[in-house]
């Protein structure tokens, strides 16, 4: 069988596909995948890294602010779709699947122009522009959380969660002081300024637990040398990183998660069962990363920040109120783990199989 997975943009959508990719390559490893994205979108940089082949579309996001933006995305529109369609006539594919971006459209709509079996994945609870599009034309459509809006033909669509990739339970021992209450902080690849400056801004209120905690912070490029010496001034035991690429042993580490409410992220700390602070993004579409978190706060999983509130030291005063109720943190972490759906790329692929086999 063969797969084309299409989409990114950003590691929200792109990371998903490639959990879906392994998941299909290992339930069916005679199988084909291949990717298909733009050349300036994060898939151009990742998936050469990785085992599986990629070809590009031209396409770029239409919502942009700015009538040369837009008069320019609608004219690749339909060069996009004739590069797309000669893509799906080489690789001959069995499915194509979404995963979201404006790198989606073109090969779903030549998939649908060429009669070939198509679905979209969903990361957030708000659908995404193209995929809210393509949702009405596609075979089947994977979402990540219940009363995804808008609502979809329930015969074609597959309630699985997030996918979420095998390297994250695959984790290496980090020393870990059994007297140290562990905080693992970050905000997405790049890290996340206000987050960034709402620790350091009000680190002096760690004064009276410098002693019980240790942190990791991702902070990104941009702030890594000022939040370091932030907290060495502060007496704080912290490792200031840029990037971390092997979360799973940071998440295993950690005995509190501080991050942004983006899709990926919180499937990541409900598959591993980690009790989380959440900071949304508010300039997300549609404010999705919010209604993220608030569904997962009313699961008793996630206590959530509000950007805004990170000027006022909130943040480290729940981080403090949470490391000192140890029946909390323990009840979020057993909540997280039960709404966790770490076999969600393992369900889509599952379901693409099935689908082949009854046409077969």
């Amino acid at each position: 069988m063969r797969l084309i997975l299409a989409g990114g943009g950003t590691g929200g959508h792109l990371f998903p596909a490639l959990a879906v990719a392994e998941a299909f390559k290992s339930m069916s490893p005679s199988s084909e995948v291949l990717f298909v994205g733009t050349k300036h979108g994060i898939e151009s940089r990742l998936i050469p890294q990785t085992e599986f082949p990629i070809r590009f579309v031209s396409a770029r996001g239409i919502m942009k602010t700015g009538i040369l933006n837009s008069i320019r995305a609608g004219m690749e529109i339909p060069v996009g779709i004739v590069q797309a369609f000669k893509i799906i006539k080489d690789f001959n594919p069995d499915f194509v699947l979404g995963v979201g971006g404006y790198a989606s459209v073109p090969p779903l709509i030549a998939a649908l122009i060429l009669n070939v079996e198509s679905g979209i994945q969903e990361q957030n609870s708000i659908m995404g522009a193209a995929n809210r599009m393509l949702s009405k034309f596609v075979n089947k459509i994977f979402i990540s959380w219940e009363n995804t809006i808008p609502t979809t033909p329930i015969d074609k669509t597959f309630l699985v969660g997030n996918p979420v990739r095998k390297a994250l339970f695959v984790t290496s021992a980090k020393p870990k002081d059994p007297n140290k209450f562990n905080i693992l902080i970050f905000g997405g690849s790049k890290g996340a300024n206000s987050i960034n400056l709402g620790v350091i801004e009000h680190i002096g209120q760690f004064k009276n637990a410098t002693s019980r905690i240790k942190i990791v912070h991702q902070t990104g490029s941009n702030l890594l040398e000022k939040v370091g010496k932030a907290y060495e001034h502060a007496g704080v035991d912290a490792e200031a990183i840029d990037f971390i690429t092997d979360m799973g042993t940071y998440y295993s580490w950690a005995d509190l998660v501080v991050c942004r409410a983006g899709a990926s992220s919180l499937a990541e700390i409900t598959s591993v069962g980690k009790p989380a602070i959440v900071v949304p993004f508010p300039f997300a579409a549609e404010d999705h990363q919010t209604k993220n978190a608030q569904w997962l706060e009313n699961h008793g999983a996630v206590t959530m920040v509000k950007d805004e509130d990170l000027k006022n030291g909130t943040l480290i005063r729940q981080i403090l109120e949470l490391m000192n109720d140890s029946e909390k943190l323990k009840l979020m972490s057993e909540n997280a783990g039960k709404l966790g759906k770490p076999d969600a790329a393992r369900s889509i692929v599952l379901e693409i199989l099935k689908n082949q086999r009854l046409a077969a």
